[in-house]
């Protein structure tokens, strides 16, 4: 089933989605941050709306499960149903995000018969000034090679990286450049004035027309 409610966030769906070439670790990253965050919680739903379950690993505390039961009953689905596809776990902090992906996805993706996870705000865990940053790149490398490993036994990995703009602005430009380094495709968003424009940047560089996303949760505002 595709995106419903908006046709351009529709055709972006179906363009992260294409089998050829291969998208096992997909990259959306950007601002404003609601933005990136309403693009994974739409992938979700694509996700569940197939009757395919998704671990959806939470680093921001951005999952609303409004929006989802939204979609459901615009698309006329039962939203109990399709949130009981949807199985979450939270991060608060850099330690607890690396162990949820390096010690327990593979083994959620067994429980629960699946091969598709969206990891929200895995960068949010990762700003924390009391974490050196040596600390937190070998957090966020183990984490990569975990991807990386799991994209080739069959995994289908959502990254969605919204910009938190905290002022370790460095850091954050050295941390998506190490998930970019391993993402088959990559997605930029754009916006201000409450429209965003998204942009593809990987595996070739394709721009999407300017789109109106509600800021659909206190977090993002």
């Amino acid at each position: 089933m595709a995106c419903p409610e908006n046709s351009a966030i529709e055709r972006i769906c179906a363009d992260l989605r294409t089998p050829v070439p291969p998208a096992n670790i997909v990259l959306a990253y950007g601002k404003p941050a609601y933005s990136v965050t309403y693009l994974a919680l739409h992938m979700a739903f694509a996700g569940i709306a197939r009757e395919k379950p998704v671990v959806f690993l939470d680093g921001a505390n951005s999952f609303d499960p409004f929006l989802i039961s939204k979609i459901a009953r615009k698309t006329g689905l039962v939203p109990e149903e399709l949130l009981g596809r949807l199985y979450i776990s939270r991060a608060f902090t850099c330690h607890q995000m690396q162990a949820l992906v390096v010690e327990r996805l593979a083994g959620a993706f067994r429980r629960f018969k699946t091969n598709v996870a969206i990891v929200s705000g895995l960068l949010s865990t990762f700003y924390g000034q009391d974490v050196p940053f040596n600390e937190a790149y070998d957090l966020l490398k183990a984490i990569t090679t975990e991807f990386v490993r799991l994209a080739g036994e069959g995994a289908h990995i959502l990254i969605a990286c919204p910009d938190t703009h905290l002022p370790l602005e460095s850091r954050q430009r050295q941390f998506v450049g190490l998930l970019k380094n391993i993402s088959n495709r990559v997605l930029r968003s754009e916006g201000s004035n409450g429209r965003t424009g998204f942009i593809l940047e990987r595996p070739y560089r394709k721009e999407y027309e300017l789109i109106e996303i509600p800021q659909f949760s206190q977090t993002w505002r």
